[in-house]
């Protein structure tokens, strides 16, 4: 009788069915989210026969990315004209490759003694070219077959036909849009007007100068900033990924003539609250024609500026013209200062 008592009683176990969690509702355990967790999900799954969960892999922090400017070179010698131009060998333009998506062009001073550079920025769908030049001949000053082949160059024969160029202007003067005539009517090629309507119209600006339009060259957005004062329809560019800042006649290592004095010193009070919080990597003007002796300005109308200044100003020359400007006041003042020199 003991023995069936003792069997009957271990069936009964075996029969006995073990307790488990209903399908889909496992045990799970949240880790603590400490500092350095948040933003990561840590959960910690408890095996239901209840062995100890393994604690959870914590990976390293991976440091934030931050690109910065697209670096790129001016460590040129520009040709800075000639002492005797009948006996020059210098060609008309100067090309420079500051990286491979932006081209400095200058004009050769013995084509004319302005001598103004001319850029060349690639974009994924467009280019934008920022002034003409001071000499309207193809002949003497051949910058549309100049540009044409860095554009084939750049983005290559087949691949040209989709991109369009656009040429526009620092502003109006004749020295800065001289040679339109030459890409006029050229296929995939738009000239922007040079009046103030046409280029608020083109670049959207709806409050002009106050407002500041983006222009997107396909995976490159250009800052356009009104800064009349110079010149009614005056424009400075900004290019976020080179960190450039181009700045026409209004800055630049020379002599700034002011046009109208109070709309100058309003101008140059914008253009320094834009470029607060911005990175400028450089000041990129349209002439040079101070030389490296502090405040020494070449006379107007050489042809040979052998000891010149260097193109780039830092973007603490337009903190210093800003100041300057205000601490001169609304009465207009020639001043003498060691990169360039205000002229009203």
């Amino acid at each position: 009788m003991r023995k069936i008592l003792i069997l009957m009683a271990y069936v009964g176990a075996a029969c006995t069915p073990e307790k488990t969690n209903p399908k889909g509702q496992e045990r799970v355990a949240v880790a603590p989210i400490t500092e350095d967790a948040k933003g990561t999900d840590q959960v910690v799954v408890i095996p239901p026969h209840g062995d100890p969960p393994a604690p959870p892999i914590s990976e390293p922090t991976k440091p934030a990315v931050t690109q910065g400017p697209e670096a790129g070179n001016l460590n040129v010698q520009w040709v800075a004209g000639a002492a005797n131009c009948n006996q020059d060998n210098n060609g008309a333009l100067q090309v420079h490759a500051y990286n491979k998506n932006l081209t400095i062009l200058r004009q050769n001073k013995c084509v004319n003694f302005e001598a103004p550079f001319i850029y060349l920025i690639f974009g994924a769908q467009k280019a934008l070219l920022i002034d003409t030049g001071a000499t309207a001949s193809a002949t003497t000053f051949p910058l549309a077959a100049t540009v044409e082949n860095l554009l084939v160059e750049h983005y290559g024969a087949a691949q040209r036909a989709q991109i369009m160029l656009i040429v526009a202007h620092s502003h109006a003067h004749g020295d800065h849009r001289a040679a339109d005539a030459q890409f006029t009517g050229r296929a995939n090629t738009t000239v922007v007007g040079t009046s103030q309507a046409a280029v608020m119209s083109f670049f959207g600006i709806t409050n002009w100068p106050n407002s500041v339009a983006n222009y997107d060259l396909g995976g490159r957005m250009i800052q356009a900033i009104p800064i009349p004062g110079h010149e009614p329809s005056s424009l400075a560019f900004y290019d976020a990924q080179t960190g450039i800042l181009f700045t026409g006649d209004t800055l630049y290592p020379g002599r700034l003539y002011i046009q109208d004095w109070e709309v100058y010193r309003a101008s140059v009070a914008r253009l320094q609250a834009f470029a607060n919080g911005k990175t400028i990597t450089h000041v990129l003007g349209a002439h040079v024609e101070i030389s490296k002796t502090p405040g020494q300005d070449y006379p107007a109308g050489s042809t040979f500026q052998p000891d010149e200044h260097v193109l780039q100003l830092k973007k603490e020359a337009l903190t210093l013209l800003d100041a300057e400007l205000k601490n001169i006041g609304p009465t207009p003042m020639r001043k003498v200062l060691d990169e360039f020199i205000i002229s009203p």
